[in-house]
């Protein structure tokens, strides 16, 4: 009598324990979702503000434009660019920071986050293709491939957190790189 006591409070206790870490265990994943949706909302208000600067630059200047004011262009294209790379590589720092220590915590796929992140890169895209558009892409070339890096570091951290994220947004940028392609095809160097 007294064993089966023991043992039903032990098996009780178990249950109740074992219940209650996938509850703690998704606490914590949406709460990491949260966070992580946070600094990409942030991050996508800032970047706005410097592709909001590259749009307005480009809309003023042409490769028919003096050329002072290409160069007054490419400086501030080359500044702005500079500044969304300083601003990834601050969201990605913090993204790191979300990281779960066991691959068990990652949480399934948000796609509000994926959204957001696709959002975040047709701004970016939008904003090089308005730079190509009016002055070559040889205004870019300096700054491009450490944008092009500090992105791709973000997405790899997102990735740590949010389980198949680069799956979703891959989905979701497909006809991207299609339009993008086509856009290059007649590029002016």
């Amino acid at each position: 009598m007294l064993f089966s006591t023991i043992f039903s409070f032990a098996a009780t206790a178990a249950f109740a324990t074992a219940s209650a870490i996938p509850q703690r265990k998704a606490a914590l994943e949406a709460r990491q979702a949260d966070e992580a949706t946070a600094i990409i909302t942030a991050l996508y208000a800032e970047i706005q503000q410097y592709t909001g600067a590259i749009n307005a630059t480009a809309a003023s200047v042409s490769l028919l434009s003096p050329l002072d004011e290409q160069t007054a262009a490419a400086s501030d294209f080359q500044s702005n660019v500079t500044a969304i790379t300083a601003a990834v590589n601050a969201a990605k720092a913090q993204t790191d920071a979300l990281a779960p220590t066991s691959k068990m915590i990652k949480r399934q796929t948000d796609t509000a986050l994926a959204g957001l992140v696709e959002n975040l890169l047709l701004e970016v895209s939008g904003a090089l293709n308005n730079i190509i558009a009016s002055l070559g892409l040889t205004s870019l070339l300096g700054s491009l491939n450490p944008l092009v890096s500090s992105l791709s570091a973000l997405l790899l951290s997102l990735e740590t957190v949010v389980d198949n994220l680069l799956a979703v947004v891959k989905q979701l940028l497909d006809g991207l790189l299609t339009g993008l392609s086509v856009g290059l095809a007649g590029l002016v160097l």
